[in-house]
């Protein structure tokens, strides 16, 4: 599981969903922990840390991980998940209608990423994930509405809606 999204953070909890085991889960981490290790965008424990911890992962949405600069603040890791993935999908995009995106046609094969890496198609569909051009998350896609094939291009017969900064704010069936 990852970081939860609000409320109050524990340090130990952040070390061990850094080092992958997950944010509630009972695996130990070796003390002591620095915030300088865990925030540390190469990862590793040059500050002393009592285990080294791998990169940050860098398929989180660029608000959602630590920007290795000072200060270094707890509040960076909220939704913070090491082990994320991102979805690759193809698409027939739209800015206008999610009927012109749901139009017939086939999608070009251009291949978008979206950061709910467990479905082809997005599990919340609340600006919970995001949209992206590139696996890294780096380009944002454009606002509008999205027919979301397989990278087979085969229609999943949904579409999504992407809201500004690739946010991922509503979709349906098509």
């Amino acid at each position: 599981m990852a970081v939860p999204s609000s409320g109050e953070l524990s340090m130990n909890k952040i070390a061990r969903e850094r080092k992958g085991f997950g944010y509630n889960s009972a695996s130990n981490v070796t003390s002591p922990i620095f915030m300088s290790d865990i925030s540390r965008l190469s990862g590793g424990n040059t500050s002393g840390s009592g285990t080294s911890y791998p990169a940050v992962n860098t398929l989180n949405p660029v608000n959602n991980r630590p920007d290795g600069s000072n200060p270094l603040q707890m509040s960076e890791f909220y939704s913070y998940n090491q082990n994320v993935t991102r979805t690759a999908f193809q698409f027939i995009f739209s800015a206008s209608s999610s009927n012109d995106s749901c139009a017939a046609g086939l999608p070009d094969g251009t291949v978008y990423y979206h950061t709910d890496g467990n479905n082809q198609y997005p599990s919340a569909l609340n600006g919970t994930f995001q949209a992206y051009t590139t696996a890294t998350g780096f380009n944002a896609v454009a606002t509008g509405f999205y027919q979301v094939f397989d990278t087979n291009g085969i229609s999943t017969n949904k579409f999504i809606q992407v809201g500004s900064n690739g946010s991922i704010i509503g979709g349906g069936n098509c």
